[in-house]
């Protein structure tokens, strides 16, 4: 690792020398634009899901998470899911065993993370979010490209691994194509719940966690072609309401969500230039209330409404040259969150004024974030050299990414507990104020890579190197990439292929962001006035106060940048009619970040105490081309994955708390089933099950217009824990705290899903129904499970999901 203060110069020069230097050999060839940045990969390296895959798959939500969720060494977040079968948004999604927020979505091969509330759930005061930035329904999709290893420099930002969506594009030919999906929960399996939540009219349900009536209704439209020789245009739009009628005190109340997304594509060719426009809007809106878990009754004042929000645009130019193809890329997004609430503060209420009385009211408070994000990325793709016998293709570039983000308080939000004394005093304590105002954070990113991929022979060897400077943590870093195959055969169906790549992290803005927020907040504590005891004031002028702290911001500097470095071998072979592509991937994810509050202090610290190391095994066997069967065509796949990792797991009662990004653990040694450990030694499957098998059969009888696709799809239970309690043992001669925790295996569960399409004949083939049932045979078995350990009331037990049917129709012109 080296730090720099030449880098800016380096860059500056880098980019002039990549937007004129091509000049000085400037022809007039005619080029021919990629569809994509992404460079392509053998499918040992990475996953190319197309689009006639995507429209064939059986899914629920038609959302990247629920598209990938059954493929070898990739986990999504789903373990509360099954009864919240309403909801719109999709489910964080894991690569390479490697934490949620460190993989990298992009459109079009540009990135496009939420970088500010990236992994955090909706707090008091505090905005959640989801890792990607656009929830595009995948109807719209060309394709979806993952790259889990053997990643090439030209990419960063990560240390997972790479989903590249595509949008659809125009082609020469005029296209109108419009579909509608829906489901009802009367059509679908009612969640298995545990026993101790089995009171449905609770109010710890009505705020949304627990959804029994939903009705979905997914629309899609794409209208795209020829406007002349030179030109292309295409415009997608999809609209997804969902409408939930929640119990709110003891009635329904609909609350429901809605995802839109628009998108407009522009191809065209300028003389020797190749362009592409693309300008792309989504907005994911979640309406939400607040159950007192005191009463019966919803929080009053609690109402509130999430916004998710994305716009951006993307320009590409691309121009062959004598000496080789030249790639550039301009883009820019703004990511919005938004909340609108009844009221601006959240408090706990203890009534000793007429014997006692407890509960909650008021809502998170309003809040608005916005990041902006700036991408210029060039690159020269040299021709191919030869030095006698052996060929290389030079690729050199830089990649700059300008990150910004603010966010706004219209008002002071409070959050306390209230105390009104029988006497007529009213305390407050642990009151912590934030007053209205603005708060600001940057961080960007400077890389340059090049890359040689060097032929001979039945030898490919490709090397490549990242050097980026990250303003964040004020480090300049080094990425090498290396792989190299063999091909036994010389025509790619005898090949082994091995590598080494490390990966670092990009920008977490988010915790730039929390941290010059924390310098508006205030905490106060043992607060007394005299008042009637219901209408407060929350001026601080009109208390005593014990203690009164002035939060501080955050120095990000003291932390690394999170890595990974990875070791892959991948064999791929074909024998007649069968493909097998056999795959292990090691991973070490090292330095991840934590955010622990310092007491002492007064701030947030970052730790880099989250690392793990995974061992990841696939092999797949599928069919070159499909066989005859009973008057059609039938072929599909089988995969086998298995996952072994040890790392920093959870050692709290709260699910998933090593993927919570608003706070972390200082605890380094834990107690599991009786073993003293590091906590860095714990198992850590994320939301990996260890063994999963899927097979999918797909059947296509074209004389008649009939499309059957199955999966049927094996998941080994996943290895959990429960949290005991907190011990202090001595270790190296000294008093250390332990979190003594305890195993919790979940069961194993067979799912199959399955759809038949039909896309009449009579009707020239442009009108298409379907039918799609996901869990079919309505297996239902408990997948994860968090709390206390033999403390049945502070553990929540919950099941995958039932039966969904799903109906859809299309038609095109």
């Amino acid at each position: 690792m080296m730090k720099s203060t030449i880098l800016p110069s380096l860059l500056a020069a880098s980019i002039g020398l990549a937007l004129y230097g091509p000049q000085a050999v400037a022809n007039d060839v005619l080029p021919v634009l990629a569809e994509t940045e992404t460079q392509s990969v053998d499918q040992a390296d990475g996953l190319l899901i197309e689009r006639e895959q995507i429209k064939a798959k059986p899914v629920n939500n038609s959302s990247l998470s629920q598209l990938l969720k059954t493929q070898p060494g990739i986990a999504i977040n789903d373990a509360t899911g099954s009864v919240r079968g309403g909801d719109l948004a999709p489910e964080e999604i894991s690569l390479a065993n490697a934490r949620p927020h460190q993989t990298n979505y992009m459109i079009g091969g540009v990135t496009t993370n939420n970088i500010s509330t990236f992994g955090a759930n909706d707090t008091a005061g505090g905005l959640g979010g989801h890792t990607s930035g656009y929830f595009f329904d995948t109807e719209l999709l060309e394709s979806v490209e993952v790259m889990d290893r053997n990643v090439g420099a030209e990419y960063g930002s990560f240390t997972g691994g790479i989903i590249n969506a595509e949008l659809r594009k125009p082609t020469d030919e005029f296209t109108a194509e419009y579909s509608f999906k829906m489901t009802d929960s009367d059509w679908n399996s009612d969640p298995t719940l545990d026993e101790d939540n089995g009171d449905l009219e609770a109010p710890v349900w009505g705020d949304g966690r627990y959804q029994d009536q939903y009705q979905k209704r997914f629309h899609n439209l794409f209208v795209g072609g020829a406007i002349n020789e030179n030109h292309k245009l295409g415009i997608g739009i999809s609209l997804q309401e969902s409408d939930i009628p929640l119990i709110y005190n003891g009635e329904r109340k609909d609350q429901g969500q809605t995802n839109t997304n628009v998108f407009i594509n522009h191809l065209a060719t300028l003389g020797a230039w190749e362009m592409s426009n693309e300008l792309r809007f989504s907005e994911f809106t979640d309406k939400r209330f607040l159950n007192d878990t005191f009463t019966d009754e919803t929080d009053e004042f609690s109402d509130y409404e999430n916004s998710s929000s994305g716009i951006g645009y993307t320009l590409k130019l691309d121009r062959e040259f004598a000496a080789g193809m030249w790639r550039n890329t301009v883009a820019f997004d703004q990511l919005k969150n938004e909340r609108s609430a009844d009221v601006n503060y959240f408090k706990t209420h203890f009534d000793y004024r007429t014997g006692f009385d407890m509960g909650s009211e008021g809502s998170y408070g309003n809040l608005d974030e916005t990041q902006n994000s700036s991408k210029l990325k060039s690159v020269f793709d040299f021709n191919a050299l030869y030095t006698g016998a052996i060929r290389h293709q030079v690729s050199m570039g830089v990649d700059v990414t300008l990150h910004s983000a603010e966010g706004t308080y219209q008002e002071d939000f409070h959050t306390f507990t209230q105390y009104s004394n029988a006497d007529g005093t009213v305390e407050l304590d642990s009151w912590t104020t934030t007053v209205a105002g603005d708060y600001k954070a940057d961080a960007n990113q400077y890389a340059l890579f090049a890359t040689d991929t060097i032929e001979w022979n039945k030898l490919t060897v490709n090397l490549g190197l990242r050097a980026e400077h990250m303003e964040l943590f004020d480090q300049t870093v080094l990425a090498p990439r290396i792989s190299s195959s063999w091909d036994f055969e010389t025509d790619n169906t005898n090949r082994l292929t091995v590598g080494a790549s490390r990966y670092y992290s990009g920008s977490l803005l988010g915790w730039a962001l929390s941290a010059e927020k924390r310098a508006l907040q205030t905490n106060r504590q043992d607060c007394v006035a005299v008042s009637d005891g219901n209408n407060v004031s929350l001026d601080p002028n009109d208390y005593s106060c014990e203690s009164t702290k002035q939060y501080q911001a955050t120095d990000l500097n003291q932390a690394d940048t999170p890595y990974s470095d990875e070791i892959s071998l991948n064999y791929d072979l074909q024998f007649g009619n069968v493909v097998m592509n056999a795959g292990y991937l090691y991973r070490q994810q090292r330095d991840g970040l934590s955010s622990i509050y310092n007491s002492e202090l007064g701030y947030d610290e970052l730790h880099n105490n989250m690392e793990s190391d995974s061992n990841i095994y696939s092999l797949r066997f599928s069919n070159a081309d499909d066989y005859s069967f009973l008057g059609g065509k039938l072929g599909g796949y089988l995969d086998l994955g298995y996952v072994d990792a040890k790392g920093s797991g959870s050692t709290s009662s709260v699910y998933d708390s090593q993927n919570d990004l608003n706070g972390g653990s200082s605890t380094e040694w834990v107690m599991l089933d009786g073993e003293l450990m590091r906590r860095t030694e714990m198992e850590a499957g994320s939301y990996n099950s260890d063994f999963t098998a899927g097979l999918a059969i797909n059947a296509n009888w074209e004389q008649y217009g009939v499309m059957w696709s199955n999966f049927i799809n094996y998941e080994s239970g996943r290895n959990l824990t429960l949290f005991q309690r907190q011990e202090s043992h001595e270790i190296d001669g000294e008093m250390t705290g332990v979190a003594v925790m305890s195993s919790a295996e979940m069961e194993s569960l067979v799912t199959w899903d399955t759809k038949v399409s039909w896309t009449p004949t009579m009707a020239d083939e442009r009108f298409t129904l379907s039918v799609s049932v996901t869990n079919l045979l309505d297996k239902q078995v408990k997948i994860s499970t968090s709390g206390i350990e033999d403390n049945s009331k502070f553990t929540d037990d919950y099941y995958n999901q039932g039966r969904q049917v799903w109906l859809s129709v299309s038609a095109r012109l």
